[in-house]
């Protein structure tokens, strides 16, 4: 995590990391950031301030106070908060730049196929009972770090739709991004896809053009302990997309829980809406693990790379637990944009100085020891 230490002893060592201080300049001025070069005349003092107020967890106030301190400059927190709304968009390019140098790294791949793991998190303003910010990510599984983001307020749905896919890819993501229009640009884009679904979640049809009713195929079952069918999903604009669907019978105490939680939320919600019974098709589905997927390998390999998932969530934890993203102290739109931006900024740069400790000896030989005893 970033500490005033870090800004003040190591900050031109870290300043290195965001390439020429030429290249700084110019997309600061670029972005609006740095049209009246008052207080702040370099752009590598704004981004100090940026990181200060962010990550470094100040207040406006004890940002001043810090800035003028260190000599940066002699701002009062009104100055500073002028400062910081005007350089959002320029925080977004300069995270964009930090993410472009990670092109062409090494991929995990499963059957030779680069596979990218995509899910979305929230962020509420303080006081607020809702979500307000969304973080949409796509995380590279073999380098262990975010690959690309994209920040929106609370109108910017979860969807698959917002990916930047390239052909040959694989795309794993769950339930909440189980839409028809998502799996057809995955599709469209010459990828292949891995969702969890529920039993309502995609619009389905057979290949004769008959409704495909997976609650009925699921209640069907028995006891079988999985089973495959196939599909067509259809999006919101009539797109077609093959799917192979594929179940899996969770354990029994699994099975339970998830049972237990559904009829929890319809009491809940019985409270308020008078009607506390859950749909018996939940309750089925609930004792099942659908995937929908594109891929036509053995099912046993495709719920694997499913489990990949899960490495993306813990992403997410680290961000929240370490970084304290989801403590987001500012409500103005573009000052809490600058706020998110600064945790992303400072995560990937925090992920590169661990990736370069693990490329270098010892750490590397040890790792290549590991690796070949696997």
């Amino acid at each position: 995590m970033l500490s005033e230490r870090t800004l003040d002893v190591g900050w031109s060592r870290l300043l290195k990391r965001f390439g020429q201080e030429a290249g700084l300049e110019a997309s600061a001025k670029r972005c609006g950031a740095l049209v009246r070069r008052r207080e702040i005349r370099k752009a590598g003092d704004l981004l100090r301030l940026a990181l200060a107020y962010g990550p470094c967890r100040m207040s406006l106030r004890s940002t001043a106070a810090w800035a003028s301190i260190s000599g940066i400059a002699e701002m009062s927190d009104v100055a500073v908060l002028k400062r910081l709304q005007g350089c959002a968009d320029w925080l977004e390019t300069v995270a964009g730049e930090l993410l472009a140098c990670r092109v062409g790294m090494t991929s995990w791949r499963r059957w030779g196929r680069v596979v990218r793991l995509y899910d979305a998190t929230t962020v509420s303003h303080p006081g607020s009972e809702r979500a307000n910010w969304r973080l949409h990510a796509t995380y590279d599984p073999e380098v262990g770090r975010l690959h690309d983001f994209e920040l929106t307020d609370d109108r910017g749905g979860e969807t698959l739709k917002r990916a930047r896919v390239s052909a040959g890819e694989i795309w794993v993501a769950d339930r909440g991004l189980a839409h028809g229009g998502g799996l057809a640009h995955v599709v469209n884009h010459g990828a292949d896809f891995v969702v969890r679904i529920g039993w309502n979640s995609l619009a389905l049809r057979t290949a004769a053009g008959r409704a495909f009713d997976l609650a009925a195929r699921l209640a069907g079952l028995g006891s079988a302990a999985s089973a495959q069918f196939h599909a067509q999903a259809v999006s919101d604009v009539g797109e077609i997309v093959p799917v192979r669907l594929l179940v899996w019978r969770k354990p029994p105490q699994e099975a339970a829980r998830e049972i237990k939680r559904i009829r929890d939320k319809a009491a809940r919600r019985g409270c308020k809406r008078g009607n506390g019974t859950p749909d018996p098709r939940s309750l089925v589905a609930a004792r099942y693990i659908i995937l929908a997927s594109s891929l036509e390998a053995p099912a046993n390999q495709i719920f694997e790379l499913y489990r990949l998932r899960w490495q993306i969530e813990l992403a997410f934890k680290r961000l929240k637990s370490l970084l304290h993203f989801d403590e987001l102290q500012a409500k103005h739109p573009e000052l809490a944009r600058t706020w998110l931006l600064a945790h992303l900024i400072a995560a990937l740069v925090i992920d590169d100085h661990v990736t370069e400790a693990l490329d270098t000896p010892p750490s590397a030989h040890r790792i290549a020891a590991s690796t070949a005893s696997a």
